[in-house]
């Protein structure tokens, strides 16, 4: 990645509070550029480390020697190792709100809710490692597991929005809960990690994308008015 690429976007840069929004990143200056390089590399070099090695097993001195970082550097990013998870909740729920900015912007709910629900399945890279990793850390650790949970119901706050719009355009059936379809959507988006990383000889992109069309059938306003 050189400097001149978006390593993340507008949204993004929003959830993780940088101060510059909506300028693009080549527009930030450059001590913030550098800033989020850096916190990107130990995110990623993080992640790849706990689909290795899990996540009990890895270590921070592992984690700023693969990313080539001093130990400082990375205690002025994440306070622990289990801290990661709080930035990849962050970036998950970045995805959640440029589908909800879609959506309030007049786009059909069907695509911005597919397009964001294979974006957050996407995030573990394709990784079946990395998947199982993630799912054992959040059963296994308090810290991982509050993190998560946490950035989960901010999650369906952001999708009961997205739903309600879907409601009065028409596109979602009404006679559902909103907290209940929001919910839904993010058992779906797990139950195919966890599949997936069972038997992942299926294309993650694919179980995604079949996953998501069942879970819209099952939300979608018919078309003949019946419930």
């Amino acid at each position: 990645m050189t400097d001149s690429q978006p390593i993340m976007s507008d949204s993004q840069f929003k959830a993780i509070g940088v101060r510059a929004w909506p300028p693009r990143f080549e527009e930030l200056p450059r001590y913030e550029r550098k800033k989020i390089q850096t916190r990107e590399r130990i995110y990623r070099t993080a992640l790849k480390l706990f689909g290795e090695r899990g996540l009990a097993a890895t270590t921070v001195d592992q984690i700023t020697e693969t990313a080539d970082v001093a130990k400082g550097t990375f205690f002025n990013y994440f306070h622990s190792k289990e801290q990661v998870f709080g930035y990849f909740i962050e970036l998950q729920l970045a995805k959640v709100r440029e589908a909800q900015e879609a959506v309030r912007k007049g786009k059909s709910v069907h695509p911005v809710l597919r397009r964001a629900f294979q974006r957050l399945g996407g995030e573990i890279g394709g990784s079946p490692n990395l998947a199982r990793a993630l799912i054992a850390a959040v059963l296994g650790n308090e810290i991982a597991r509050e993190t998560v949970a946490t950035g989960m119901d901010k999650g369906r706050q952001l999708l009961a929005q997205i739903l309600s719009v879907g409601q009065a355009s028409g596109e979602v059936r009404g006679d559902r809960r909103i907290a209940t379809m929001s919910l839904a959507f993010q058992q779906a988006v797990f139950g195919a990690l966890v599949v997936w990383a069972i038997n992942p000889q299926v294309k993650l992109a694919n179980l995604l994308n079949a996953t998501f069309e069942d879970y819209w059938k099952c939300i979608e306003a018919r078309k003949d008015g019946s419930k």
